[in-house]
């Protein structure tokens, strides 16, 4: 891992791409979600029969508890890769892959329960008739392969795309009075190699809404608290964040520097801006988003894409407890009814 020294930091996005990006002769495949149908979220919970072993948490959200033997596939490496199906929602819609380590046999609402999301994603202005109608996302997350060697844990892994027909059942060919937004499979793709990882890895926040609200760290700020049990040669701050509230000048429409704050000191600025371009191959539904030159554009998320993790090298940590706190100064929250979503964590070797 490479060390930067202070106020500088290693500015990648774990290499989120649109299309497969880890294909090895020695990899594994373990299917968490197989074709599974999502339904609109403003409707009453559907009662359709669910795969083995799934449990669905409401019409846009489901759980499953992986088997000691899947988890027993995870080496060093780790891709997570969500594949949406255009169904009846023609909208830009929010969506999640996101783990729950818990205590053996706990629930993952168990209060003891650490969250990580892996991957979020921004579905496209889709029309179910039209090509392309299957958008791939894939997420490199070999710093979390670890988690599930831990015998003593189980690894639960949620799923949740919110979304509503209401349109698509006016405007899409096919879709009078259906529910179905779309449909939805996930893997998890690694390596048959022995998992030897023993990093530190600590739960700071899980699609936390940074809405003003709350002021106790200052203005659109949230501070967050976390322990190192040992000396740590290298800590990496992974975050992913995209901003909402389509209202006028609302922050769905800009891209704030995000502000972050180590142990009382400013580290570091992040430039939270996106190139829209490529994906607009995906958005086959006329919107007021892709059109003109998209490429001159840039938003904090785009639709038909992965929203950037965002990974700051802290250098190194000693023992004990430290304070980050996350900022984003020049975000209008309160008057335009917006809010940051943010999710962060720390692995330290």
């Amino acid at each position: 891992m490479i060390t930067f020294k202070k106020h500088t930091f290693l500015f990648a996005f774990a290499f989120f791409c649109s299309v497969c990006c880890f294909a090895q002769k020695n990899e594994t495949t373990i299917n968490v979600l197989n074709a599974v149908h999502f339904y609109d979220g403003y409707a009453k919970p559907v009662n359709e029969p669910v795969q083995q072993g799934l449990i669905r948490l409401s019409n846009t959200k489901y759980i499953r508890k992986l088997t000691d033997a899947e988890r027993g596939k995870i080496g060093h490496k780790l891709n997570v890769k969500l594949v949406v199906t255009a169904g009846c929602d023609n909208y830009d819609r929010i969506g999640r892959v996101t783990l729950y380590k818990t205590p053996k046999n706990k629930s993952f609402d168990d209060a003891e329960a650490e969250e990580y999301e892996l991957l979020r994603i921004m579905t496209p202005f889709m029309y179910k008739t039209r090509k392309p109608d299957q958008i791939p996302y894939t997420a490199q997350a070999d710093q979390m392969a670890g988690l599930f060697k831990d015998k003593s844990s189980d690894i639960w892994v949620l799923t949740e795309i919110f979304g509503t027909t209401g349109a698509g059942q006016k405007e899409v060919i096919g879709c009078d009075g259906s529910l179905l937004t779309f449909t939805v499979s996930v893997d998890f793709i690694s390596d048959k190699s022995k998992n030897t990882n023993n990093a530190q890895i600590a739960p700071l926040l899980s699609y936390y809404a940074l809405d003003g609200k709350d002021t106790t760290a200052g203005y659109n700020a949230k501070e967050v608290e976390f322990t190192l049990t040992k000396n740590a040669k290298s800590a990496v701050f992974y975050l992913i964040s995209s901003g909402h509230g389509a209202g006028e000048n609302g922050e769905e429409y800009n891209w704030r520097t995000h502000v972050l704050y180590l142990d009382g000191k400013e580290y570091t600025r992040l430039d939270m801006n996106q190139n829209c371009s490529p994906y607009e191959i995906y958005n086959t539904q006329p919107n007021g988003i892709y059109f003109g030159n998209i490429a001159k554009e840039r938003r904090s998320w785009c639709p038909g894409a992965p929203v950037p993790v965002r990974v700051v090298n802290l250098g190194s940590l000693n023992a004990g407890k430290h304070k980050l706190k996350i900022t984003v100064p020049e975000a209008s929250l309160l008057k335009t009814e917006s809010n940051y979503l943010l999710s962060c964590y720390i692995v330290a070797q």
